[in-house]
C-alpha cells in the first residue's frame, strides 16, 4: 500500500513577516488582524522570521524542523504546535502534494545576470527549472509549461514565433533604466500576443481582418 504524501504547510504569500521591537514576530500588516508569534525556546526572533518566510513555498513539517535545527536546539513538538496555531489563525494552510502528475516545468531563456538570478530564485519554487541561451533553442508545450524571456529588451523574433506556433506560454522579464519590467504573460490563442514587426516588439490584441 503506497505511503500517504506528507502534509505541506504554506504561509499566505500576501502576509509579510515582520520583526517587532518587543521581540515578537508579526505575520500580516494590519495590527488589528495580524498574528503575533513568540519565538519558541532555541530560536531568536530573526531565526523564526526567516523560518516563517521559507513557508511561502509549501513545506513539510520535517523540512521545517530540519531548518530550525540548523539554527539551534528547537523542540520539534514546539515547532509543530506553532505551525498548527498559524493554520488555526488563518495565516497558513495545510495540504498535500499530489502523488501523481509532474511538477511544472519552467525554462528561463537568456544570457546575462538577470537570467542567472531568475534561475537561482526559481529553484526553490518546486518547479523543474531549465536554462537556455542559444538562439536556436527549441521548446514544445509537451515539455515546457512556461518560458521566461529575460536579459533582452526586445525578445528574439524567431523564439517568439516558435513559442506561438508551439502554444507555449511565455513571460518577458527585463530591466530598463534600472527598473524591473515583468510581463505581460502571453498565453497563445487566449490573451494578448507578442507580435514582432521589424526590430520592435509590440503588443497587439488578436483580431480578425475583413477582406
Amino acid at each position: 500500500m503506497p505511503r500517504a504524501a506528507p502534509s505541506l504547510y504554506a504561509l499566505d504569500p500576501a502576509m509579510p513577516v515582520l520583526l517587532r521591537p518587543d521581540g515578537a514576530v508579526q505575520v500580516g500588516w494590519d495590527p488589528r488582524r495580524a498574528v503575533l508569534v513568540r519565538p519558541p525556546s532555541g530560536l531568536t526572533a530573526a531565526e523564526l522570521a526567516a523560518l516563517l518566510r521559507s513557508l511561502r513555498s509549501p513545506t513539510p513539517i520535517t523540512e521545517l524542523q530540519r531548518q530550525a535545527a540548523g539554527g539551534g536546539s528547537v523542540d520539534d513538538d514546539d515547532l509543530a504546535n506553532l505551525v498548527t496555531q498559524l493554520v488555526g489563525a488563518g495565516v497558513a494552510t495545510r495540504g498535500r502534494r499530489q502523488s501523481r502528475g509532474r511538477a511544472a516545468s519552467i525554462r528561463v531563456h537568456g544570457r546575462g545576470p538577470l537570467s542567472d538570478l531568475l534561475v537561482e530564485a526559481l529553484r526553490c519554487s518546486g518547479a523543474r527549472i531549465a536554462h537556455s541561451s542559444q538562439p536556436h533553442a527549441t521548446v514544445t508545450s509537451a515539455a515546457v509549461d512556461l518560458v521566461v524571456l529575460s536579459d533582452s529588451l526586445v525578445a528574439d523574433p524567431r523564439m517568439v514565433r516558435d513559442l506561438h506556433s508551439q502554444g507555449v506560454p511565455h513571460l518577458p522579464v527585463r530591466v530598463r533604466d534600472g527598473t524591473g519590467l515583468v510581463g505581460p504573460l502571453v498565453i497563445p490563442g487566449i490573451n494578448l500576443a507578442m507580435q514582432v514587426k521589424g526590430p520592435h516588439t509590440v503588443l497587439a490584441a488578436k483580431r480578425h481582418h475583413c477582406s
